[in-house]
């Protein structure tokens, strides 16, 4: 087992961003974009900025797409880059802008749309009170069918933003950014690979006094499993010692078909019958399923249905 020493950088060559294995698992890219990886776009922009410069026209003035951020021309009924119905979107040349001003002007936030490239597309402002995220929710979300009709909400705090979970369906995935404790049955996502942890427990006698029989258990304290579909699971593996190390390259768990996946990715331990969950420093992050409702901070990824966002906002004064 390599050293606990915050991860190894994998090679650029075979990482590729997380919204392009999101997206390759579930069908949605026909052609594959540029490698960039989350770490790459985080050291590359500011997480604190507020306003997020909107994609910009074209040189024959073609507003962006309100639902990927590419430009049409104006006379477009669909977008050329994902289909979009564009159809009374295209106001006049200066309606857009005003209408920017406006929305962002008395929001405290931005939802950004990060494309597979790294760049970002979209966003919608987020105001006081809730903002709802689902395929009701607008044109941003709409075409997304792994969204649930009402999947999320957002509610502004004065330094932080609480993601809460609506009971949807495919659920809501926030970026770690240290070391957390986890409970049983609780699931995250390293590149395209979604797991569920189940802790072991010992056997209890049944209420006449019987012992279940079961095979030898030479010290496993966790179990790791694949999920596959809705209430299926695929290949399982054993936790034991201390810890074990999840990769694609050097670990105890590999997942060496993964091009999504860190050489050394993340960590699952086990201390004083508490678990934990940290990622090593892998280049696209480990994204961990929010049980109800988180708080987060400016600059955060939050990862629902097919889509990638990066959240900002302005502390209340």
């Amino acid at each position: 087992m390599p050293a606990p020493v915050g991860g190894l950088q994998p090679e650029p060559r075979v990482e590729q961003s997380l919204l392009s294995a999101v997206q390759s698992a579930l069908g949605g890219a026909e052609h594959a974009p540029t490698p960039v990886s989350v770490e790459a776009l985080e050291n590359g922009q500011d997480g604190a900025a507020f306003a997020a410069t909107p994609a910009p026209e074209n040189a024959v003035g073609a507003p962006p797409c309100p639902s990927c951020g590419s430009p049409v021309p104006r006379d477009f009924v669909f977008c050329g880059q994902c289909g979009h119905r564009m159809k009374g979107l295209n106001p006049p040349a200066a309606a857009p802008q005003a209408a920017m001003s406006h929305a962002t002007a008395s929001a405290r936030g931005q939802l950004v749309l990060i494309r597979p490239d790294g760049t970002e597309g979209g966003s919608i402002p987020i105001h006081e009170g809730e903002t709802l995220i689902g395929r009701t929710a607008g044109p941003l979300f709409e075409q997304d069918v792994y969204l649930s009709p009402r999947h999320a909400t957002l509610t502004l705090g004065e330094d932080y933003l609480i993601v809460a979970d609506l009971g949807s369906l495919n659920g809501v995935f926030v970026r770690m950014s240290e070391e957390e404790e986890i409970e049983s049955k609780e699931m995250f996502r390293i590149g395209q690979e979604l797991l569920r942890f189940d802790a072991i427990e010992a056997p209890t006698p049944v209420q006449d006094g019987t012992d279940l029989m079961g095979s030898p258990n030479p010290g496993f304290w966790g179990r790791l499993s694949v999920v596959v579909g809705r209430d299926q699971l695929g290949s399982a593996f054993p936790l034991f010692g201390d810890s074990v190390v999840l990769g694609r390259e050097r670990g105890d768990i590999l997942f060496p078909e993964d091009g999504y996946v860190s050489g050394t990715h993340a960590r699952l331990s086990q201390r004083a019958g508490k678990f934990y969950l940290a990622d090593l420093g892998s280049s696209n992050g480990t994204f961990i399923r929010i049980r109800s409702d988180r708080a987060v901070k400016t600059g955060a990824f939050v990862l629902m249905g097919q889509q990638l966002f990066r959240v900002t906002f302005r502390n209340a004064t």
